[in-house]
């Protein structure tokens, strides 16, 4: 019975999320024409090249640890020491994936960048 309640919370929670992604593509795409609202200029270079991979990679480490802590912890009630050895067991995941992370976000920002021209003043 206790199986079938956590399935079922996953299945409802992971649907939830599923349709809240999908209206907010749905608001964006809304209208195509629109100026655009107020945008940050555009940083580049190596600086914020990392900052933006770091700020991923912990973002999606800490989505990690929200899930795990919240389903084995509270859904499925392991032992806490579980939840110590998922926090570094995890860690030590990332830090062996982050080379490998950087050198295809790295290769993929050096194609992006080559496909679009460089702004110029406009006529």
């Amino acid at each position: 019975m206790a199986d079938r309640i956590a399935i079922g919370t996953v299945c409802v929670v992971y649907v939830l999320l599923m349709i809240y992604l999908a209206t907010g593509v749905r608001i964006l795409r809304a209208d195509p024409h629109a100026p655009p609202r107020r945008r940050r200029p555009e940083r580049r270079g190596r600086r914020e090249f990392l900052r933006q991979v770091i700020g991923t990679y912990v973002g999606g480490w800490l989505l990690l640890m929200v899930v795990i802590v919240g389903y084995y912890g509270g859904l499925a009630r392991h032992n806490p020491s579980f939840v110590l050895h998922a926090v570094t067991g995890t860690l030590a995941l990332l830090g062996l994936t982050l080379p490998i992370f950087l050198a295809a976000s790295w290769a993929a920002t050096r194609r992006a960048s080559r496909r679009v021209p460089p702004a110029g003043p406009e006529p």
